[in-house]
């Protein structure tokens, strides 16, 4: 579809220009269309960019979802890896994405800034809910500071993965994910304690 295709060339074009550097005309140039013919899809510029980055935050918060539900049931220290490991793969695996979304986030873009706080609420929220859940069930001695710890160490250190992804080559990317996935197992066993966490 044209639509996608817009989308498609929109991302492209801010992952290698940047705001200053994306214009309607090389977005259409992009798709083999007329810059006009943007504007029967999209009613402005601004419109069409905010699309983009909910489309990008949408991409990354469906491929975590996925991978929670299929790890919800399994090892707590599992499903943390997992999820870490899907952090590095969404990211390296779009890179044109996330390369485009670190320069929306600071451009001079009308609204964009509030649409990505309100989407970082919903995916906040989100994941609080679910990781409480899965924690409580898995140990229901541990009280809601201590669980509250271990969701504010995961968050941590996936953002601290997230930006390795944006400056470092693959492997220490690689390596990072390893020492991410260790240090979360720590933390676990620090505060769930080695008996229960069962290591």
């Amino acid at each position: 579809m044209t639509r996608d295709k817009i989308i498609e060339a929109t991302i492209e074009n801010f992952a290698e220009y940047g705001y200053q550097g994306t214009s309607m005309r090389k977005i259409a140039e992009k798709v083999g269309i007329k810059p006009a013919s943007i504007y029967y899809f999209f009613p402005n510029k601004q419109e069409l960019f905010i699309h983009v980055v909910r489309c990008i935050l949408r991409h990354h918060f469906a491929n975590i979802k996925a991978a929670y539900e299929h790890y919800e049931s399994g090892n707590i220290n599992t499903l943390f890896s997992e999820l870490f490991k899907i952090i590095v793969s969404h990211h390296t695996q779009n890179e044109k994405e996330t390369k485009a979304y670190i320069k929306m986030v600071n451009s001079p873009i009308p609204d964009i800034k509030k649409e990505v706080r309100e989407h970082f609420d919903e995916y906040d929220d989100w994941l609080v809910d679910h990781l409480t859940q899965v924690i409580h069930l898995s140990y229901p001695d541990l009280d809601h500071t201590e669980i509250k710890a271990i969701i504010d160490y995961f968050i941590f250190i996936g953002n601290g993965l997230f930006w390795g992804i944006v400056i470092y080559d693959q492997e220490t990317i690689d390596k990072n994910l390893q020492q991410a996935t260790h240090l979360m197992n720590q933390f676990l066993s620090q505060t769930i304690g080695s008996e229960k966490d069962g290591s």
